[in-house]
């Protein structure tokens, strides 16, 4: 039912690391594509002649994630499959059945629902929306900036980063159709997609991954999951600023 894709940067470690959590809450591996090209060192002229808009700087290192994702989109596209999970292999670890949890989305998505996100970078109950209740795992996220009581801006759009996503055919389509060229990281360009072809974006609440934000934190291999989820649960929106600024230093690892 699910087709899976993993953004993969070719270190052994991180293969081995998203196979053990793949495969331990319950995912076929017959099912997984890891997404191996290109990366830094395969970033010809040509390949980013058609990946980046004319005039636009990208850090090859962002370049070589977005048009992974491009790929996976264009794969989903290409065989018909209903649902495509697009994974960053830096995702971190689950906290349950991974196949369990995304019926459960299914069940209480509406019709139109195209895209849904999971990450802990930030709550949904930060960004003052909708309120969030018991029994309820998805919520509606507007495309538009979201902004603070100070005008700061909290979030960029729809995406919750792009480490976790489920994305029915028609979505693939609608962004596979119009992703290249791009003009940023994939999280941040697919925002401006989702305003512009008019994406019904959710994001999952609670978390289905706790997110690790460095690369020493993802060589932790036998950090236990109680003691990861405890840390975690204690960044809160107050962080923020620093976990967005670990992200943004993780990219060099692509």
């Amino acid at each position: 039912m699910f087709k899976y894709y993993v953004i993969h940067n070719l270190e052994k470690y991180r293969k081995d690391r998203i196979t053990s959590e793949l495969t331990s809450n319950g995912v076929n591996m017959d099912d997984v594509t890891f997404i191996n090209y290109p990366n830094k060192k395969d970033l010809t002229y040509k390949i980013k002649k058609k990946a980046v808009q004319k005039g636009i700087k990208i850090a090859d290192g962002w370049i070589a994630v977005s048009y992974k994702h491009y790929l996976a989109l264009k794969d989903i596209v290409e065989n018909s499959y209903p649902y495509g999970v697009i994974i960053e292999d830096n995702v971190g670890r689950f906290v349950e059945n991974i196949p369990n949890r995304l019926n459960l989305y299914l069940k209480q998505l509406p019709e139109d629902w195209d895209i849904v996100y999971n990450s802990d970078w930030i709550s949904y109950q930060d960004i003052d929306e909708e309120e969030v209740i018991p029994e309820k795992i998805v919520y509606k996220k507007s495309n538009e900036i979201t902004r603070d009581q100070n005008n700061e801006v909290i979030v960029h759009g729809g995406t919750k980063s792009a480490q976790f996503y489920m994305v029915n055919l028609k979505a693939a389509r609608q962004l596979y159709e119009n992703f290249l060229p791009f003009n940023h990281a994939p999280d941040m360009w697919m925002n401006e997609l989702f305003r512009k072809i008019g994406i019904n974006s959710y994001w999952a609440e609670p978390s289905l991954i706790v997110s690790y934000h460095s690369d020493k934190e993802l060589k932790k291999i036998h950090v236990s999951s109680a003691s990861t989820k405890s840390l975690f649960n204690k960044i809160s929106y107050s962080n923020l600023k620093s976990k967005i600024i670990n992200f943004f230093v993780g990219i060099k690892d692509f």
